[in-house]
């Protein structure tokens, strides 16, 4: 089998290591974690042009953060980009962005920590290996909810285009026709509406991939 590198497949590695329930599957799920967040930033950057080589080759944690930010500059807020029916009123798609927040990043580097060897014998018993397994448990949800969104940054406009350009990280069973221009039929007049969120709607949380599209 393959080892894949996507952020997704980082996450999904880390699962199966936390449901191992054995005291070194634990830091093999840090490891996983730490790359899932590394990775999920570099996908971010990857695909964006006005980007440099330079900073989408970046590997630090805390530098790749940074470069997402000085680009974004949407800080820890999920974006909500929808399209909306000017004649009805009515939702007719919209996509999020969800980003890896700065707790995400500074819990990520913290994981540097457990990459060494040991310098203590630990026994079973002894409460490092709850509170291990509840660290990484709080950083997996965190790393899911960053892979949860279809756009790979917040949608720009082209300058002098009036054009918008949008990178969409959609699952392989997807069809980006039936996301949106099988409801967008030629003339209709539609309204972009961008809100800024602190956590995903309630509806989308249990959701691999998010968005919302008009049935």
């Amino acid at each position: 089998m393959d080892y894949r590198i996507s952020s997704r497949e980082y996450l999904a590695r880390a699962r199966r290591r936390l449901d191992d329930g054995t005291p070194d599957s634990l830091f093999y799920a840090a490891f996983e974690l730490r790359c899932g967040i590394e990775s999920r930033m570099s996908e971010y950057l990857e695909v964006w042009d006005h980007i440099s080589n330079k900073k989408k080759k970046g590997w630090r944690i805390a530098e790749l953060g940074r470069n997402v930010e000085e680009h974004f500059k949407t800080g820890n807020k999920i974006v909500r980009w929808a399209i909306i029916d000017k004649e009805t009123g009515k939702l007719v798609v919209c996509v999020y962005y969800t980003p890896v927040t700065s707790r995400l990043r500074n819990a990520g580097e913290k994981l540097g920590n457990y990459l060494h060897s040991m310098k203590k014998f630990r026994k079973k018993v002894d409460p490092f290996w709850a509170n291990f397994r509840d660290e990484l448990e709080q950083i997996y949800s965190q790393l899911a909810v960053a892979n949860k969104g279809t756009l790979l940054g917040p949608p720009l406009l082209k300058t002098g285009a009036g054009e918008v350009d949008m990178k969409l990280d959609l699952p392989p069973s997807a069809d980006p026709e039936n996301l949106f221009n099988k409801t967008l039929n030629k003339g209709k007049e539609i309204q972009v509406k961008v809100s800024y969120h602190a956590h995903l709607p309630k509806a989308l949380e249990g959701k691999a991939h998010v968005w919302e599209i008009a049935s």
